[in-house]
């Protein structure tokens, strides 16, 4: 074997004891977070309406607006934006609504 060799031999060896060691299979506890569907998409709500989203979309709207001041947008991606906000920030306003 040549010098180079050597270390992916040993890299390899590594990977493969890693890959072949048993672990226990927790798909019977679940965890807190995917024991249910409803508890994921209950978290999956509360991130989508948290604060740092709301961040992240309001910097979404001054890209979207300094785009639109520099002329360098089309009609299409300014009303996705829009849309896409509305229907994200307000889906359990219009879900409450309907139900």
């Amino acid at each position: 074997m040549t010098r180079t060799a050597i270390p992916y031999c040993l890299i390899f060896g590594a990977m493969l004891l890693v890959a072949l060691s048993p672990e226990p299979a927790f798909a019977s506890s679940g965890g807190a977070l995917f024991s249910s569907g409803t508890n994921f998409l209950n978290a999956l709500v509360t991130l989508l309406s948290s604060t740092w989203v709301r961040l992240i979309a309001i910097i979404y709207v001054i890209f979207v607006g300094w785009r639109v001041f520099r002329g360098r947008i089309d009609m299409e991606l300014i009303v996705s934006a829009i849309v896409g906000l509305i229907l994200t920030f307000g889906a359990p306003g219009i879900v409450d609504s309907i139900a």
